[in-house]
């Protein structure tokens, strides 16, 4: 029997865009924020090391910083923050940070909507809901520590094939994919310079040890695991064969 081979990727903590004209236009003239040029699907998963982004509990919360005055916001928030009752839509200045109400956004697909004030839009909540203005910024908090849906995976040590230097600091591991196909899953590897060699030899340690299915970690960039010490390693995406 095979041992598994544990990769988990390192979360960003946060992740940034700022509204342009174009979003305004967009997130106005359809229902309920769902314009794909929003947070663009590229950008997050980009930032996410290549992950998807389809729950929210991968996400701690949502801020705006705004760039000017906003009256377009819900009448519970006052000066960036969150208040009991109504009486503030319209006290947002420049530079107030607001965490938006947990239930007036939704991530799918790595976009994020959010339910407006008021607008042209379909969702609406005059109370907490947020009309986004140009110049302000949102920013996705990445939930600590926490296990994304595309963060980890294991694969079936007998499914490595090998590995591939690509320069002094790069290196490409090879795994039979899952699907059976005949082309490769990767994962591509950064690291310190000149550590090819003791990446490999570490790969081979976990890939012999005990063989008993055991979860052998290779790399774990949250709680800084690897095979080996002193590999230097900064990074790792995979990149996967269609069709997972």
């Amino acid at each position: 029997m095979a041992n598994l081979l544990y990769f988990r990727k390192e979360r960003p903590t946060s992740f940034t865009q700022t509204i342009t004209a174009t979003n305004v236009t967009n997130w106005a003239n359809v229902a309920g924020g769902s314009a794909t040029s929003f947070i663009g699907h590229t950008a997050l998963t980009t930032a996410a090391g290549g992950d998807d982004i389809d729950s929210k509990t991968e996400i701690s919360h949502v801020t705006v910083t705004a760039d000017g005055t906003n009256t377009n916001v819900g009448a519970h928030y006052t000066d960036g923050t969150i208040s009991s009752g109504s009486g503030g839509g319209g006290a947002i200045a420049a530079g107030d940070v607001t965490t938006l109400d947990a239930t007036m956004w939704d991530i799918t697909d790595s976009k994020l909507t959010i339910i407006e004030a008021s607008g042209s839009g379909g969702s609406k909540d005059t109370d907490k809901g947020w009309t986004l203005a140009e110049g302000e910024i949102v920013t996705i908090h990445f939930a600590t520590n926490y296990f994304g849906l595309e963060q980890a995976f294991v694969y079936p040590a007998d499914r490595f094939i090998g590995g591939s230097a690509t320069n002094g600091t790069t290196t490409v591991l090879h795994f039979n994919a899952l699907k059976g196909t005949d082309n490769d899953d990767t994962i591509t590897v950064t690291h310190a310079d000149g550590k090819f060699t003791a990446l490999m030899a570490g790969i081979n340690d976990c890939i012999n040890a005990n063989k008993d299915d055991k979860v052998q970690t290779v790399i774990d960039l949250m709680e800084l695991k690897f095979c080996a010490p002193d590999l230097g390693i900064t990074d790792l995406v995979d990149a996967k064969v269609s069709g997972y």
